[in-house]
């Protein structure tokens, strides 16, 4: 599976407890950082967007980025695309 999701609300944290009940059925991450407009209109707070997601507490390579583009660009990067 190729997880898709943004950082508005509660993705990253479902997203993160699939990973690591399913870890061999997940090639990976991919989060969508919203603006703080976007995220407050999501309904969640805005949040910093350090590409910092939780890549360390998973096995499976999280990527981060504000657009489509650049989430291709690294699925790609990896093969995954």
């Amino acid at each position: 599976w190729l997880l898709i999701g943004d950082d508005g609300q509660h993705d990253q944290e479902i997203y993160g407890n699939f990973v690591a009940s399913h870890p061999d059925n997940v090639a990976a991450v991919a989060i969508r950082q919203l603006s703080p407009t976007q995220s407050v209109l999501a309904g969640g707070l805005p949040v910093p967007t350090d590409g910092s997601a939780s890549a360390d507490r998973h096995e499976r390579p999280w990527m981060c980025a504000p657009d489509g583009a650049g989430l291709a660009r690294q699925l790609s990067e990896t093969s995954l695309l």
